[in-house]
């Protein structure tokens, strides 16, 4: 499948603060992926796995504080997404198409019975790539993400009212957005905004301030429209491809291996809805972990708490001997 894309220029990624990070690059479909690869002299490996529409930048302060702790750390940039290409054509990014490029990245790694930090798509991408590759983890955190189990009217029904919602949003402002964070309004916004604004939509979803080179860094993957495509496409996609999501499902309820949550107290989208404990109980692995709801967090939590998600994975994967 040949797919149009372009690249980011590599000076907009210069001195972005707090994020000192060698770039490393593998080809999905003739396309460059971009990956963080830290503390690879290191025997155990976690993979952290970012969602829309931020990047690898989202975890630059937890990964030093993984490999000072003895692991190896990769972080990859969604295709679409960071330093990674960026296909031109919204037609490109099908929940499929992200499921296999994420999943010929594992591939060619070549990295199995590693451990991985989901959050956001991140999990809507990386639950689907684990269903197919069930050896690829021995260790699963989980953090404000989900991924859609329905059938029977429920299967119907959801993506005809999400479509609603985002038809009646109709073309929703950056201050809209932030002062009603919901589906409609998001959908709304990055379908429509003449500029998107990354770095601000990142500040509404967090309770800590960004500064304005932070603001920046998520600004930099998308220095204009042409490359907008992932970002734009991707909240219409959620509730798609239903009959494989539901027998990736099938396929995860069989994998027992230890399995952590760690939601949110303030994501707008997903906090109080019970969507960790969807995951504690259709995972075995689960039963009688140390779930942990993350306090003074939004939806971005690793903004919000670098340091205590950090510091729980690390326990965590040492509580259970990995």
């Amino acid at each position: 499948m040949n797919v149009e894309f372009i690249t980011t220029p590599e000076q907009a990624f210069t001195n972005l603060l707090d994020y000192p990070f060698l770039p490393n690059y593998i080809d999905v479909n003739g396309m460059r992926m971009h990956y963080l690869d830290e503390g690879s002299n290191n025997d155990k490996t976690i993979f952290l796995l970012h969602g829309q529409p931020s990047w690898s930048y989202l975890y630059r302060h937890m990964i030093p504080l993984l490999v000072s702790a003895g692991y190896r750390v990769i972080a990859p940039d969604l295709i679409g997404f960071g330093k990674s290409d960026k296909p031109v054509s919204s037609d490109s990014h099908t929940y499929t198409n992200h499921v296999d490029w994420m999943s010929q990245f594992v591939t060619q790694l070549g990295i199995s019975h590693a451990a991985a930090f989901m959050q956001d798509w991140g999990g809507m991408i990386g639950l689907r790539v684990l269903a197919q590759q069930p050896e690829w983890l021995d260790r699963l955190i989980v953090a404000n993400t989900a991924l859609a189990e329905m059938h029977g009217l429920e299967k119907f029904m959801v993506p005809k009212v999400l479509k609603v919602m985002a038809a009646m949003a109709g073309k929703p402002s950056l201050l809209t957005l932030s002062n009603n964070i919901n589906y409609g309004n998001w959908a709304g916004y990055f379908r429509h905004a003449p500029k998107l604004e990354i770095g601000q939509v990142l500040q509404a979803l967090t309770t800590q301030p960004l500064s304005l080179a932070e603001i920046q860094a998520y600004d930099a993957p998308f220095p204009s429209p042409e490359y907008y495509a992932a970002p734009r496409k991707m909240p219409e996609i959620v509730a798609t491809e239903l009959d494989q999501v539901n027998a990736d499902w099938e396929k995860l309820k069989q994998w027992s291996k230890p399995v952590l949550t760690l939601f949110s107290d303030k994501d707008p989208f997903l906090a109080d809805r019970d969507y960790d404990k969807k995951f504690q109980h259709n995972f075995s692995g689960a039963a009688h972990q140390p779930h942990t709801t993350i306090t003074n967090a939004s939806h971005f939590l690793q903004e919000d708490q670098s340091e205590q998600l950090a510091d729980k994975v690390i326990h965590w994967l040492q509580h259970t001997q990995f």
